[in-house]
């Protein structure tokens, strides 16, 4: 089972909780009311802090997957905005006081104003962290780039060497064969003069005999 999976079973049994304590309500008084009021508020932030994981848990999912928990997401949060609704609802039910509804109301407006910074806080900080990620992300790429420049660096100068190494075996080449050549010239200048030599030793002795 995914972590989208277990949150989502986790929300509608969250869901279902809410429900049912808010439906209660309208029918207490006093502290009774103050603490289950406080009970469902709390709750309520489970949900929205729920809500927040799913969508996280959304960007690791592709495809259809990914479209389906994303549509869920947002019928969650329809589903959340209606507790806050029916809660608000069920704060101001059978409080006939003035001042008393006044000071819900109060308490109210704090409360959504209170909800309010968190979720921006939340938001930020998802920000700070995306920014983070983002510059993380940069710098590694920027890494990778000045290790690719160095090597190329590093085969730009083989290269250069190996074109070196090339032209100095050419030059080397070219030597040997002159000296080849020299020593093939050399044999045969001194075949010739051997048989100059040879030729005039035979004269010579011919010479003499006659």
């Amino acid at each position: 089972m995914s972590n989208a999976t277990q949150y989502e079973q986790d929300y509608s049994e969250l869901s279902a909780d809410i429900t049912a304590k808010i439906g209660r309500i309208p029918n207490l008084f006093g502290k009774d009311k103050h603490d289950m009021v406080g009970d469902v508020e709390v709750l309520l932030e489970e949900a929205k802090e729920l809500i927040d994981q799913i969508e996280v848990e959304s960007h690791a999912a592709t495809g259809d997957a990914r479209r389906q928990i994303m549509m869920n997401v947002a019928n969650y949060n329809r589903d959340y905005e209606t507790h806050v609704k029916n809660l608000r609802k069920a704060k101001l039910s059978y409080t006939d006081d003035a001042e008393q509804r006044n000071e819900l109301l109060g308490n109210e407006h704090k409360n959504t104003l209170t909800s309010n910074s968190e979720r921006l806080e939340r938001s930020s900080k998802r920000l700070e962290d995306g920014y983070r990620m983002a510059m993380e992300t940069e710098e590694i790429g920027q890494n990778v780039l000045n290790n690719l420049a160095q090597d190329r660096e590093k085969i730009n100068n083989a290269r250069n060497r190996l074109n070196n190494v090339d032209d100095t075996l050419g030059q080397s080449s070219r030597l040997l064969n002159n000296m080849y050549r020299r020593v093939i010239q050399n044999k045969a200048m001194m075949f010739v003069i051997g048989l100059i030599i040879v030729v005039i030793i035979v004269l010579a002795l011919y010479g003499m005999l006659k």
